[in-house]
């Protein structure tokens, strides 16, 4: 789930943002954690200890229960994720005035800096970051408990804090004079050179998404601004959610589809004179298209499937040309250069040659797959010569070509199922190889959890001490988001320089206003890290899953995909634990799109080394599969990837076509340009009459930014290969990765990060970040 950045909105909702009162008794509690978890890890009996006890605290409930009962009966009662408003419905209220009231007097202290003097200008940015993190300690909070809470009026009110602080948020990106005394300070070099690298880098990504809001523009063209951007939202919500089909309903006779006509006529209800009356957008549809032989039937099926109504075309080329008429707008000729100037990509023509190059190093696969489709469909029809293959033969014959293989080659070897705990306990214990990191369970104050099967981490160095909290929600129940997601609740900030109590006097510099005539500040957090000066909020996240606890006792067990999962989600959750700067706005996962993926899709790398698989056994009876079997099952499984690689370069190639200077074109055709793509670069022909990218709901959350995974696994591979491939529990690869790249959040150019961690052989090649560092990006190729 993604959404674009704003000054003052976090860059990812699911991975976007509690805070707790400043006290003692806590803060004397976190430092204890750090010294007593800083001598497990460096004890192996105790840190063996340690990690079963982690284990257990998944798996056995009677084992995490028992530890609540203790936390909560010696712990004052706090919040939902420890905010003290967040104890009622009426918290949520509560904190999003206080919120908005507390903004406001930082937005009016911004305004009057440069008559306050030359000190409060070198605040400016400073006060801009705390602004942000004002707003985003409430925001990001409801965001995740909207979509995660089990209690619907809990989710209502955590909703409607969410949308009275977006429509705050609305208004600030479009206020002129905190962007005049911003542009002010950039320009004052007496200033720009006393800043540090992540406050120079938190000015720019401020300095951008003002101008990408247009606020830079005349007022009558900031006006029009404004008007085409609502018109995007209305335009995006319509698209993502209408029917687009053209058929919503098909009819087939059971009798022409041999054994998988009976089984479909006893499990669907709909039948219409003897024949099957299928919804296109149902199970049914997909699963003749994977198993029926029936040529002719098939063909129906896919064109109705793909069919579009008029309507959702229209849709689809309005939003392209009113996103067109916006980039204009603000002096760009297209969207995707608009949207592309602050990603790694830094232009659509950049992008281009990063997925024409893909493209090309991918052909070998993507044509061996093609070719054991030609075979198989010759094969089985016994034909003389290898036919074509069409887009509505793919499924079918690559489930024909399984079948044979298991006949041949027999079944894909077994690969063991693992418990919650133990790939909880497992991820801590590379965690700890990589870089000197441990899960321990944390603290739990009454009330900070949302539900019995929530639990709560903390994340613990043994350099450091404490840095960061993860709440892990990992089972599926009715009513909550079905996604695997991780929620940044809050991230990284230093806050012992925020001078809050001088907010009122430099809001109002000539009025005599007291305090008291405000609601108090935003309750915020400060700890202590060691080897840094200064107090620092520490970053809290949500990990979201939704794996089965109904079996085994309520001990789910995962399949090798499901862990495959997890660890992505737990790449993402580093980032957040390590990328901790002293601006809000550019730590941990608050970085460039095409850049925020590549921890995350790198950990799926490390599941399936045989170095690191056995780190997730703790039983004697479950034995980590050796690595002959690994292979062997990733073999059949990454089989046909030349085909899901080819198409996803076709995904991206679309989005960035639609988002080009096409969309600005009198004559411009959105199915024409589908057709066309397909037929340059697709691997099966078009078919005529269908137009799929109508259900291509990424066109309108991606916005141009869909060749980021794309681009995030080619280095993702590039880095596993050169810095872990031989050996997965290097510390000092670990340490490297984490020192420099992950460490940066987004206060560090990318490609730099990059460019560091794997070595002067590729440096020279990436160090520009320009149309051949694409190419040379895309020449790595993706792992099939």
């Amino acid at each position: 789930m993604s959404v674009s950045r704003q000054c003052f909105r976090s860059l990812r909702p699911r991975q976007l943002l509690t805070t707790a009162t400043i006290h003692n008794s806590p803060f004397r509690r976190y430092q204890h954690v750090s010294v007593v978890s800083n001598t497990k890890l460096n004890d192996t009996n105790n840190n063996d200890t340690n990690s079963d006890y982690l284990r257990l605290i998944f798996d056995d409930k009677s084992i995490w229960n028992q530890q609540l009962k203790e936390y909560t009966c010696h712990n004052e009662q706090v919040g939902l994720l420890g905010n003290p408003h967040f104890t009622s419905i009426a918290g949520f209220e509560y904190a999003a005035k206080q919120a908005i009231q507390r903004a406001q007097l930082i937005v009016e202290r911004i305004w009057h800096a440069p008559e306050n003097g030359r000190s409060e200008m070198r605040r400016v940015v400073k006060n801009l970051d705390r602004l942000s993190d004002t707003l985003c300690s409430v925001i990001d909070l409801a965001e995740f408990l909207r979509n995660a809470h089990p209690s619907e009026e809990t989710m209502e009110a955590a909703n409607k804090a969410y949308m009275d602080l977006c429509f705050y948020m609305n208004t600030l990106n479009t206020d002129t004079r905190m962007h005049k005394v911003l542009a002010q300070v950039l320009e004052d070099k007496s200033i720009v050179q006393d800043f540090t690298l992540d406050e120079h880098a938190a000015a720019i990504v401020f300095l951008r998404d003002f101008e990408k809001s247009g606020i830079h523009l005349p007022t009558k063209q900031r006006e029009k601004f404004v008007e085409l951007s609502d018109k995007v939202i209305q335009l995006g919500r319509e698209f993502v959610q209408r029917d687009p089909r053209g058929v919503h309903h098909i009819k087939v006779d059971p009798k022409a589809l041999n054994g998988l006509g009976q089984n479909l006529s006893r499990n669907t209800a709909m039948m219409d004179s003897g024949h099957l009356q299928l919804p296109t957008d149902s199970y049914e549809c997909q699963m003749i298209l994977k198993y029926s032989d029936n040529d002719q039937i098939r063909k129906q099926i896919y064109e109705a499937i793909n069919s579009a109504n008029q309507e959702s075309v229209l849709i689809l080329e309005l939003l392209m040309k009113t996103r067109a008429e916006l980039a204009n707008l603000v002096g760009k000729s297209s969207f995707a250069e608009l949207q592309l100037q602050d990603k790694m990509a830094k232009s659509p023509a950049n992008v281009d040659a990063f997925l024409r190059t893909l493209l090309r190093h991918q052909e070998p696969a993507s044509e061996q797959d093609i070719r054991l489709l030609q075979e198989t469909k010759q094969r089985a029809m016994r034909l003389p010569n290898l036919p074509s293959v069409n887009a509505w033969d793919r499924d079918y014959y690559m489930h024909v070509y399984d079948v044979l293989d298991r006949q041949a080659q027999g079944k894909a070897p077994f690969m063991p199922y693992f418990s919650v705990g133990s790939v909880m306990q497992g991820l801590s214990r590379l965690f700890n190889h990589l870089y000197g990191i441990q899960f321990v369970s944390g603290d739990v104050s009454s009330g900070e959890l949302w539900h019995d099967e929530v639990r709560k981490l903390d994340v613990i160095c043994e350099q450091e001490g404490k840095v960061g909290t993860i709440y892990c929600d990992l089972y599926s129940r009715a009513g909550k988001t079905t996604n695997a997601a991780h929620y940044t609740v809050r991230t990284s900030r230093r806050v012992d320089d925020d001078d809050a109590d001088n907010d009122v006097r430099f809001a109002f510099p000539q009025q005599n206003i007291s305090n008291e005539s405000f609601m108090p500040p935003v309750p915020q957090t400060a700890s202590t890290i060691r080897g840094r000066d200064g107090l620092y909020q520490l970053p809290v996240i949500a990990l979201t899953c939704d794996f089965n606890n109904t079996k085994n006792n309520g001990t789910a067990m995962l399949t090798m995909f499901e862990i495959e999962t997890l660890f992505h989600e737990m790449g993402h959750a580093m980032h957040s634990m390590l990328g901790r700067t002293d601006f809000h706005n550019v730590a941990g996962t608050r970085c460039a799109t095409d850049f925020v993926e590549l921890p995350s899709i790198l950990m799926e790398h490390f599941l399936w080394h045989p170095e690191v698989i056995p780190l997730l056994s703790n039983s004697p009876t479950t034995k980590a599969p050796s690595a002959s079997m690994i292979q062997s099952y990733l073999k059949q499984r990454r089989r046909f990837n030349g085909i899901e690689t080819n198409s996803q370069i076709l995904m991206a190639l679309l989005d960035q076509q639609y988002h080009s200077t096409m969309a600005t074109e009198r004559d411009f055709s959105s199915v024409k340009v589908w057709h066309d793509l397909q037929d340059d670069v697709g691997l099966f022909p078009s078919v005529p009459g269908t137009m799929w990218p109508v259900q291509f709901g990424h066109l309108f959350g991606y916005g141009a930014g869909y060749y980021s995974y794309l681009f995030d696994r080619t280095v993702a591979r590039r880095v596993w290969q050169k810095c872990f491939l031989k050996d997965p529990l290097n510390r000092e690869q670990g340490r490297a990765f984490r020192d420099k790249l992950l460490q940066w959040g987004g206060a560090r150019d990318p490609w730099q990060c990059v460019a560091d961690v794997l070595g002067e052989e590729d440096a020279e090649l990436l160090a520009s970040g320009d149309e051949e560092s694409m190419r040379t990006v895309g020449d790595w190729g993706i792992d099939v």
